[in-house]
């Protein structure tokens, strides 16, 4: 069974991000690797910690956790990255860099989808 977990909520005001990615962990503890789609405010997530404004705390480490349930299967949608000014090389991931008319195919390759 395939999952995608599409994360699109800032990683700031409220503990949203950090719970959606603690899910990602949790199927992936479950041998169930999901696939991770960043979209909207949710690239934000991306960013490196000195992006971030210092009352918050940073998602980075549950990102960093990622590599060690051997979630590798990280999307990002250009035109988020676009909308915030955001570049591929800003990232503190890898990610793969998918265009907005190519979601919906993307998303029916999934059994299941979990949208945070």
């Amino acid at each position: 069974m395939s999952c995608l977990i599409a994360l699109t909520h800032t990683p700031y005001g409220s503990q949203g991000a950090k719970e959606s990615l603690d899910v990602a962990l949790m199927f992936a503890a479950f041998e169930q690797i999901p696939a991770i789609l960043f979209l909207d405010e949710g690239v934000l997530q991306l960013l490196p910690r000195d992006h971030s404004p210092t009352s918050f705390k940073h998602v980075g480490k549950v990102l960093k956790a990622f590599e060690m349930y051997d979630i590798e299967e990280l999307w990002v949608e250009k035109e988020s990255l676009e909308k915030f000014g955001v570049t591929q090389d800003d990232l503190s991931h890898k990610v793969n860099v998918i265009k907005r008319d190519e979601v919906a195919s993307f998303w029916r390759k999934f059994n299941q989808h979990l949208v945070f």
